[in-house]
């Protein structure tokens, strides 16, 4: 465990259904950036193993404040999302304290834990991105806000300095195509195409999952490995010949019939499919006219060298969430851009602290 600071300290929460992300600011700077698997479906003792994970890498301090976001209510740990609001706040409240925990609720001031209610549980349930969204705006005049992560996509309009969103539960926003259920880890690759060019034809994707968006990743060169917290689809080597051998199951094949050069190009084919599936969510974005085309699209998550690459089709300028703050190391591997939501609740506690400089 690190020693312990004697400065204002403020650690930003993310607390999803497969990874804990936290944040964690001295007196405004950003001291540690951090991820660890967290498979909530399996219950609330793996919040509490991946709580100490984190907790044992990040500086403590005496008089520090938690702020947490989520969408782990969402998982079949739970039987509603209401309860899992609760007793996600159960936990990080009795591990650090009544009066040391806010939640953010979508409101740019996060409230005290005290005020939690069944009442308010739909306002907290699955906000990050809005926490993410009030970041962006409070630096940026218009944009589109992009999160590309291991298993979902966020898109967000950001117009004179505020979110402007069409929905806000996760089937309110799944409808708007504000969410996208696709991401660059845990797709199953029969979510990425129905078939693919093989062979001189169309070869279906079996209704299987055999390999995932991490495979395909892997395959382009793409993948962040430390990004890849969870087992394989059968749980081999993370590797280029683990991934062949998984691609090419998908497809009915062993490894070694298709070869190297077939499979890398079923991954370049399979990674433009799944370019295509998010350029459709920013088109309907773009459709609604806020924009014009000097506005940038702003990435964030593991896989935002995707949004850069859509800013670059789409003739738009490109700006990385983390560089709009101060302060942006990496930690095991990971960047401020990459834990987006514990990075906007961090710095949203920060500036709604009375003390704060």
């Amino acid at each position: 465990m690190h020693s312990e600071i004697s400065h204002h300290a403020i650690i930003g929460w993310d607390i999803g259904g497969a990874h804990l992300k936290a944040v964690a600011l001295v007196d405004g700077q950003v001291v540690a950036v951090e991820q660890t698997a967290c498979p909530l479906w399996q219950g609330l003792l793996e919040l509490e193993a991946a709580l100490d994970r984190i907790l044992d890498r990040v500086p403590s301090c005496s008089r520090s404040r938690h702020v947490v976001t989520m969408t782990g209510e969402l998982t079949d740990a739970f039987k509603s999302r209401t309860e899992g609001v609760l007793a996600i706040t159960e936990v990080v409240t009795r591990r650090f304290g009544l009066e040391s925990v806010h939640l953010f609720t979508g409101d740019k001031a996060p409230i005290p834990a005290a005020d939690v209610s069944a009442e308010i549980a739909g306002r907290i349930a699955s906000a990050n991105w809005l926490a993410s969204g009030w970041s962006v705006a409070g630096r940026l005049c218009h944009g589109l806000f992009m999160d590309v992560g291991s298993t979902t996509t966020d898109l967000l309009l950001i117009e004179n300095h505020q979110p402007c969103f069409r929905g806000y539960t996760d089937s309110e926003r799944l409808h708007q195509q504000e969410l996208m259920y696709t991401g660059i880890v845990r797709t199953p690759v029969m979510m990425m195409a129905q078939a693919a060019p093989l062979r001189g034809q169309w070869a279906p994707v079996m209704a299987e999952v055999f390999a995932t968006s991490a495979d395909v990743y892997r395959l382009t060169g793409e993948l962040q490995e430390a990004a890849d917290q969870y087992p394989s689809a059968d749980h081999g080597p993370k590797s280029p010949a683990g991934s062949h051998l998984r691609l090419a199951r998908q497809f009915g094949f062993d490894a070694e019939e298709l070869g190297t050069k077939s499979l890398l190009q079923l991954a370049a084919y399979l990674r433009e499919q799944h370019i295509q599936q998010l350029r459709s969510g920013v088109e309907i974005q773009l459709s609604l006219g806020y924009l014009d085309d000097r506005a940038p699209l702003i990435g964030a998550g593991t896989g935002r060298f995707l949004v850069k690459e859509l800013a670059l089709r789409l003739q738009r300028p490109y700006r990385d969430f983390g560089e709009l703050f101060q302060g942006n190391p990496a930690s095991a591997g990971f960047a401020l851009s990459d834990v987006a939501p514990a990075a906007a609740v961090a710095f949203l506690g920060f500036d709604n602290t009375p003390d704060a400089p």
